[in-house]
């Protein structure tokens, strides 16, 4: 009777261990589709101000369950109604991988964490924006993300996660016009006799109109050349503006930043500085257009493991590997370990079932 209940123990264990994976496998893909969830917003710290004075945005992030790289804050708003003085980055982002740039209705920056052991996560400030009040709106007048806002994730389903952004509205009230400098008009007194001409209307396209229009083919691409890897450095390549100026990022335990400059083909490469220890790590590209001061940025994870050499990529349009972590290898000891008590188990039961 002993035997038969150590022989019925053993079946038992023996069943358990690939219902124990099942529901493991189970939790990973409903971790996988958690993902991606981050938004951003903007947030004005009043509801209204007089012409001529200056507001201040805050940018911020709520990253839901994901971990995140770099953010880059691309922002629109009419020109008439607003002159944007500064962007710069705040608290839950400390490092700036583009500086921020403003000019006739946008404002870019791109921020990053600190490292990847110490990501972007939760909600908070990431960015600064402060613009100058130049006319009064009859209607509130609206601050808005633009297309190529992204934010790059670390170990994601996805490369981008960032799922929906919330603009920003102000009204601007009549003030002082004496401040508005720029926006002063001289006049030429016009002789007497002299016929008047109908002065032109202006006319103003509304802030969606101008901004909706078909977004151009990107320039930049990334790749990171699995076959070329040696030593832990992997080969980041790509194209671009010819002429452009790339920052890349390899997000590791301590970020390594290269700069190089596209050649008059537009490509580029590089390779890390300093070799990488097998993991996934998050690379982060922005390129910074020569002539006309825009910038655009991609984002690439890639895994390296497996000895010297072995390396698994998915580029900034497929989906991002898991993190790097010992759960596939606990889970495969596991099953190994339990079989081998199994096996163990029936061996001993048949044993004392024989002799008995």
């Amino acid at each position: 009777m002993k035997n038969f209940l150590l022989l019925i123990t053993g079946i038992i264990i023996f069943i358990s261990v690939p219902i124990v994976v099942f529901f493991f496998g189970q939790q990973q893909e409903l971790r996988k589709k958690a993902a991606p969830a981050t938004t951003l917003s903007i947030q004005p710290n009043v509801t209204s101000v007089p012409v001529g004075e200056t507001v201040i945005w805050k940018i911020l992030i709520n990253t839901g369950e994901n971990k995140v790289a770099s953010v880059k804050v691309s922002l629109l708003f009419d020109q008439t109604k607003f002159e944007a003085q500064s962007i710069t980055n705040s608290t839950l982002a400390p490092r700036i991988l583009n500086q921020g740039t403003v000019g006739l209705g946008t404002a870019t920056i791109t921020v990053a964490a600190q490292n990847t052991t110490k990501p972007i996560t939760g909600q908070g400030e990431i960015a600064v924006l402060r613009i100058k009040a130049l006319s009064p709106s009859s209607a509130p007048v609206t601050v808005q993300f633009a297309p190529d806002t992204f934010a790059a994730g670390i170990g994601e389903q996805t490369v981008n996660v960032l799922t929906g952004t919330e603009p920003g509205s102000i009204t601007i009230t009549g003030g002082d016009q004496s401040a508005l400098s720029s926006s002063s008009v001289t006049t030429t007194p016009v002789p007497t006799g002299t016929p008047l001409s109908p002065t032109p209307t202006p006319t103003t396209k509304p802030l969606e109109s101008m901004y909706s229009q078909p977004a151009t083919a990107s320039a930049l691409t990334l790749s990171i050349d699995t076959e070329a890897t040696r030593g832990g450095k992997p080969l980041i390549h790509g194209t671009a503006t010819p002429g452009a100026t790339l920052t890349i990022v390899v997000y590791s335990v301590t970020p390594q930043t290269i700069v190089v400059t596209a050649n008059s083909s537009g490509n580029w490469q590089t390779t890390p500085m300093t070799a990488l220890a097998s993991g996934t790590y998050t690379v982060v590209v922005t390129a910074l257009h020569p002539t006309a001061g825009t910038s655009e940025t991609l984002s690439s994870s890639f895994t390296i493991g497996g000895g010297i050499g072995g390396a698994e990529v998915t580029e900034a349009t497929g989906e991002a590997l898991p993190e790097s972590g010992s759960a596939k290898t606990t889970l495969i000891l596991l099953i190994l370990g339990s079989t081998l008590i199994v096996a163990g188990t029936i061996s001993f039961a048949l044993k004392h079932y024989e002799y008995s």
